[in-house]
């Protein structure tokens, strides 16, 4: 036997008794550490749940208004700020370079005396007659065309969409060039067909100045309301023309019986954008006539325009742009309520 089986053969057997037993009971924290004793198998308590769900549905209903934050910061900066200040200002006779003085309602009632700004009124509503029912019955007889299936159906879309891509400016330059007595296009054309009798003075003639900007407003959005209408016709079911075919209706009765009464929703959307456009037309009217000849094609903001940065009259351009936002948001409503909150909850 060597050393190591001697060491071995002296040791005493050790009992399973003799270990020490390890206590069955739970160790509860001491208080020392900061926090009461709990079964860590204990549900938590019922206020702190709550307070959890409280703070949870208080994040998710604030989480849009976070997103939309930056949106509404400029919306109220660029819209809702000026158009307060605006309305303040017309209490106020200003120049921009004394203090402003308060004159209570002055500003109004010389708004309300003052022929120039009747005067663009008026010019004002006939441009917005003439505009607004040109590009709608335009703007339908090209969609209803361009529905159909042709030979460069989609290239014949485009050239009518592609004015509405172009600025004012740029289009108020180029029919200006156009219109132009001595080199202007129409009255190249008209020389050239031997039709020289015929040529004027589109721009410098108060009888022609004005339907001359219309044709230009009428060229540059009909192809934006096209759009809108083309959506609309797309949208129609071809079983209910088939239907009405087989029942005998012509293209006519089915177009007057089922696909204008269908498209009225997108007819309210035109008129409304339409309308709204042609009552704050400003920069195209400018770029070409600025307001002439003999003020034929002044419209409000032409005259709110001049009262402000030519006569420095803030106050009381502030007055009359207030006064024609006043009318515009009752024009808006009118037709709104014209065409039923039924027919534009349906798109």
């Amino acid at each position: 036997m060597n050393g190591r089986a001697r060491v071995l053969a002296r040791r005493k057997p050790v009992c399973i008794t003799d270990m020490p037993q390890r206590s069955t009971q739970p160790v509860l924290r001491s208080e020392n550490h900061g926090s009461r004793g709990r079964d860590p198998s204990r549900p938590p308590p019922i206020k702190s749940a709550v307070a959890s769900s409280s703070r949870k549905k208080w994040k998710a209903a604030l989480k849009p208004f976070i997103w939309l934050a930056p949106a509404l910061l400029l919306l109220c900066g660029l819209t809702y700020l000026p158009i307060s200040l605006e309305f303040i200002l017309s209490f106020f006779s200003a120049d921009g370079f004394a203090p402003p003085k308060w004159i209570g309602l002055e500003n109004y009632l010389a708004a309300f005396h003052d022929a120039d700004f009747w005067g663009s009124l008026v010019n004002n509503a006939w441009y917005a007659v003439w505009t607004v029912t040109g590009k709608l019955s335009l703007s339908l007889l090209v969609a209803t065309l361009l529905n159909r299936k042709i030979r460069g159906r989609a290239l014949l879309r485009s050239i009518f969409f592609l004015p509405v891509v172009l600025s004012f400016v740029a289009v108020g330059i180029i029919w200006t060039l156009i219109y132009n007595f001595d080199y202007g296009i129409i009255n190249v054309t008209l020389n050239t067909l031997g039709l020289g009798w015929l040529k004027g003075d589109w721009l410098g003639s108060p009888e022609t100045a004005f339907g001359a900007v219309v044709l230009v407003d009428l060229w540059k959005w009909t192809g934006f309301h096209v759009v809108i209408y083309l959506a609309g016709l797309q949208s129609i079911p071809s079983d209910l023309q088939e239907a009405a075919a087989l029942d005998g209706a012509g293209p006519w009765q089915r177009f007057w019986r089922i696909t204008f009464p269908l498209l009225k929703p997108f007819t309210a959307i035109n008129a409304l954008l339409a309308t709204l456009g042609s009552l704050s037309v400003f920069d195209l009217v400018y770029v070409m006539t600025q307001g002439g000849p003999v003020k034929a094609t002044d419209v409000v903001m032409i005259e709110v325009y001049n009262q402000a940065f030519q006569f420095n009259r803030l106050g009381y351009a502030a007055a009359m742009s207030s006064i024609m936002l006043v009318l515009i948001v009752l024009v808006s409503v009118t037709l709104l309520r014209s065409f039923g909150r039924e027919t534009l909850s349906r798109r």
